[in-house]
């Protein structure tokens, strides 16, 4: 049966001078950096809050979080000035990870908002199967497209993680995890360096730890 969502409360950091691993949240004014944070931690990795794009060049791991609105989440990432910033590291071949709102935005744009996304992934955002209970707020069971991208080929059992949203993607051709919830949507995406999550892998309990890990564990190009 599949675990609750793991539940934190601890505030994340700012910069210290620890050893282990700095990951870079990008930090937009939007996003459960609390959670987030505490996970990194869980990990052995010290979460680094960046308000400045001019310092996220600085890290060789960054995430871009994302929760409610789309258009709300897009106006303030571009009026925190990163939308450039994001551009320019994806074009480098440089480590990304977007959850959740966060890997909506990497698209075109949603049926949420008349909001642009980064437009780094083609496709659109999509307003889920109407007559659902809307936001799906559950653990749901992820599929994987075929071969099994490194992400999660060390699992050999079926992986639940925890969703929250109204909002997917149906298609793309960067796709490499998917959910049932009426119909099918694109869970996860890959692009080389470039990686987002429409789940929550903080909410996810053990499972979304490894998943976090894992891609942590990924070779940065």
């Amino acid at each position: 049966m599949a675990q609750p969502p793991l539940v934190t409360r601890a505030m994340p950091e700012r910069d210290t001078d620890a050893t282990s691993m700095k990951i870079a949240i990008i930090d937009y004014g939007i996003g459960n950096l609390g959670s987030l944070s505490n996970a990194l931690r869980q990990l052995g990795h010290q979460p680094i809050l960046i308000d400045d794009p001019r310092r996220l060049e600085g890290y060789d791991h960054a995430i871009l979080p994302g929760v409610g609105h789309f258009g709300a989440c897009a106006l303030r990432l571009r009026g925190a000035g990163f939308e450039q910033a994001i551009r320019d590291r994806v074009d480098e071949g440089r480590w990304l990870l977007g959850i959740c709102v966060g890997m909506q935005l990497l698209f075109d744009g949603s049926d949420e908002s008349g909001e642009s996304g980064l437009g780094i992934l083609p496709g659109r955002v999509e307003r889920m199967q109407p007559g659902l209970r809307l936001p799906e707020m559950q653990w749901n069971r992820l599929s994987f497209e075929l071969p099994v991208h490194p992400l999660f080929a060390s699992f050999t059992s079926e992986v639940w993680t925890y969703f929250v949203h109204s909002y997917a993607v149906r298609e793309s051709e960067h796709a490499i995890a998917w959910e049932e919830y009426g119909e099918r949507y694109v869970a996860g995406v890959a692009r080389g360096s470039l990686l987002g999550l429409q789940f929550h892998p903080e909410k996810s309990s053990r499972v979304g730890l490894r998943i976090l890990g894992a891609a942590l564990g990924l070779e940065v190009e």
